[in-house]
């Protein structure tokens, strides 16, 4: 698994990339990780990149996940989040990652980074513009 987040406060976002073959539990720790950072901030926008990302999910795996990302890392969210995969995503795997973004405040599924990026930067960037001008 390659996984990886940056923290630009001044930017005001946080960069998230998992790519490779990755289970549940890896990432579950990986996000604990990125909670338990110093450098976390619930107000700093998200852009998660999960393109080329191949997930394998061990049923005994699911709830506790499932768990921390609608009791934890979705409350500890106040930002935009904007979730990118890849477009031949399998349809169920599609679908439970769409789930799990819907339980995080301000969250958005896409399948193309640029318009990850362009949503972002619309709902998190353009009115702080706007209002310090």
């Amino acid at each position: 698994m390659s996984a990886d987040y940056h923290i630009n406060a001044d930017e005001g976002l946080i960069a998230v990339r998992i790519e490779g073959q990755v289970d549940l539990v890896e990432i579950l720790e990986f996000c604990k990780r990125l909670l338990a950072d110093t450098q976390f901030s619930s107000g700093l926008a998200q852009l998660i990149d999960l393109r080329g990302m191949q997930l394998e999910i061990a049923d005994s795996a699911l709830r506790p996940f499932s768990d921390f990302v609608t009791h934890r890392y979705g409350p500890s969210t106040n930002a935009s989040v904007a979730v990118v995969v890849d477009p031949d995503l399998d349809a169920e795997l599609c679908a439970g990652i769409y789930w799990l973004s819907c339980t995080l405040n301000h969250s958005e599924l896409f399948e193309d980074y640029d318009q990850a990026l362009k949503w972002l930067m619309k709902r998190e960037f353009a009115n702080k513009d706007a209002g310090s001008g």
